[in-house]
């Protein structure tokens, strides 16, 4: 019993660990891999730009807009559907 509840908290962090890195990749890197495949595929972008793109990224999620927070929570989603899966299908691997 006490092994099970000091490896616990390390498999929360675990968890959080992967979350906020998905965070992070989604709020500083994904915008400039969207702004980049948006040029490549439909031209220039008319607001400016990657700079400009990001600024705008960040006033559409202060503004709630479902697009900017689908790419924001979008790889966080992505994490979570993985560990949960991971824990399903190997529920004795410690996730």
């Amino acid at each position: 019993m006490r092994d099970t509840l000091s490896i616990a908290p390390m498999r929360l962090n675990r968890h959080a660990a992967w979350m906020v890195a998905a965070l992070v990749f989604a709020a500083l890197v994904l915008p400039f891999l969207v702004y980049h495949t948006g040029v490549q595929t439909l031209g220039s972008y008319a607001g400016g730009g990657p700079w400009q793109f990001l600024a705008d990224f960040y006033a559409d999620l202060a503004r709630l807009r479902p697009a900017a927070w689908v790419l924001l929570l979008g790889p966080a989603a992505l994490v979570a559907a993985w560990r949960m899966l991971l824990a399903h299908a190997w529920p004795g691997s410690g996730g």
